[in-house]
């Protein structure tokens, strides 16, 4: 996609993310957007033509799978209207001179969107969920139909526990919205001036609701920052900081973030204060707050970097204390999951993810799984040896534990095994679910609504319902 043809004051294309020639590519028409408004997807993958009939297409993307319908329509009148001059007038009538009259989804009945995690409703987690994909929006489930709640690039989510009709998602980096109105398409609110691209961040940053602490919300950059009151005050959000209806005037700040342990040496990810290792671009990955309490937050960085912290809500946020509790002897690479004892915050199971060989070849500490416990006295942790066994040297990606019975489950690029109580070898987790990729797993607990959810990336979302606790 030609991005900067479209988000200008006056585009000259349509994003020309496929054009079409009839004279072997003297001259391409834009095929982006069809008279509808229907636009095709920016990431193409695979294209197929009629045979016998080249105006015929099917194009496979990011979005699934589209069909042009063989009919076009000169649109090149739009071009007078766009403000246009010079060489950029004359490529806006060539290109907009036969563009598609229809395209259409061919996606009923296919389950290919890429989610990257899945958050749910404490109060309804079987049918109340929010994830982000790949491209192609925030989506939510409601009484057993999806509906895409806000475009553009989806990545984490989340689903108050205190109050379920507010709810946040992020596009990519520190892009972060909040919603007061449940999933309503309409009210996404900007809440991120304080957090995009102010310092290192992943592309899909960390962001949760804490558990028990209404309005407090976490999200992971090179540093942990913080808000109390859902990213800010409600009227004034809704009414300047809304994605669709706001007017963003100059004195009013979107987003109401604060740096935790504030210090520009502090950094958590990069910040030499922690120590010279695991550096270069450590910003954080994994952030999860325990529920058994107000303040114990665990936290790990791209390089492998594992803090905990036992007094997150702290009214002030330079006393948030963190410690660093991992060693030379842990994994050098992402922190791909953290899972914490609902019944003693010092206790917690990581995910890394990488390799073994890679790691151990340049020198570094290998494994994949670990059982921690923190001891918040003398701020050092035991990690215990690597559960991954018989799991292979395989990246983990995320990892969701059963608390009430002991069973682990860890979601890998071939899909999510489980380590059952007991037992140190790892079986398949369950039947039905393809060796896919999966990026993120989220556990429900709940008498009457255990399951795990899997967030695939190619293959949407999935569910295993959990054994009933005897």
């Amino acid at each position: 996609m030609q991005y900067d043809e479209i988000f200008t004051n006056h585009p000259p294309s349509n994003g020309r993310a496929v054009q079409r020639s009839e004279d072997a590519g003297a001259s391409f028409t834009d095929m982006t957007l069809d008279t509808n408004g229907v636009s095709r997807h920016p990431d193409q993958h695979a294209m197929a033509a009629v045979p016998g009939n080249p105006d015929i297409l099917f194009n496979a993307d990011d979005g699934g799978i589209w069909r042009l319908d063989g009919s076009f329509t000169n649109a090149s009148i739009q071009c007078g209207s766009r403000g246009l001059t010079g060489a950029d007038r004359t490529d806006c009538f060539q290109w907009l001179l036969k563009i598609p009259t229809s395209i259409t989804t061919l996606n009923g009945g296919l389950g290919t969107l890429q989610y990257q995690s899945l958050s749910l409703n404490p109060a309804d987690p079987l049918n109340d969920l929010l994830g982000g994909t790949q491209d192609n929006g925030t989506h939510a489930f409601q009484s057993g139909a999806w509906f895409e709640s806000i475009g553009g690039d989806g990545g984490q989510s989340g689903i108050s526990a205190s109050n379920a009709n507010i709810r946040t998602h992020t596009y990519f980096e520190a892009q972060v919205d909040v919603n007061f109105h449940g999933s309503s398409s309409v009210w996404w609110d900007w809440i991120a001036d304080s957090l995009f691209e102010v310092e290192p961040q992943s592309f899909y940053i960390p962001i949760i609701f804490d558990p028990t602490n209404a309005g407090y919300m976490y999200a992971g950059l090179d540093f942990v920052w913080r808000t109390t009151d859902n990213g800010g005050d409600q009227a004034t959000l809704d009414a300047h900081c809304n994605e669709f209806s706001g007017d963003f005037p100059a004195n009013v700040t979107c987003g109401d973030w604060v740096r935790l342990a504030q210090g520009k040496n502090k950094a958590l990810g990069d910040g030499k204060f922690w120590g010279n290792d695991k550096l270069t671009a450590g910003f954080v990955v994994a952030t999860e707050r325990a529920p058994s309490d107000n303040g114990t937050l665990w936290v790990g960085t791209r390089r492998g970097r594992v803090f905990v912290t036992s007094n997150a809500n702290d009214v002030n946020p330079s006393k948030v204390n963190f410690f660093r509790i991992d060693t030379s002897a842990q994994p050098s690479r992402f922190v791909s999951g953290l899972d914490i004892d609902p019944t003693n915050p010092n206790h917690a199971f990581i995910s890394y993810s990488g390799y073994n060989a890679y790691a151990t070849a340049a020198g570094q500490a290998p494994g994949h799984v670990f059982e921690v416990t923190y001891n918040p006295v003398a701020h050092t942790a035991s990690f215990g040896s690597d559960l991954a066994t018989n799991l292979g040297d395989q990246p983990i990606t995320d990892i969701a534990v059963d608390w009430s019975k002991g069973d682990v489950y860890v979601s890998t690029d071939f899909g999510v095994f489980a380590r059952k109580s007991g037992d140190t070898n790892w079986q398949e987790a369950g039947s039905g679910l393809p060796p896919v990729a999966v990026y993120g797993l989220t556990i429900n607990l709940s008498a009457g609504s255990r399951v795990l959810y899997a967030a695939t990336h190619g293959r949407s979302a999935w569910r295993l319902d959990l054994p009933a606790v005897p």
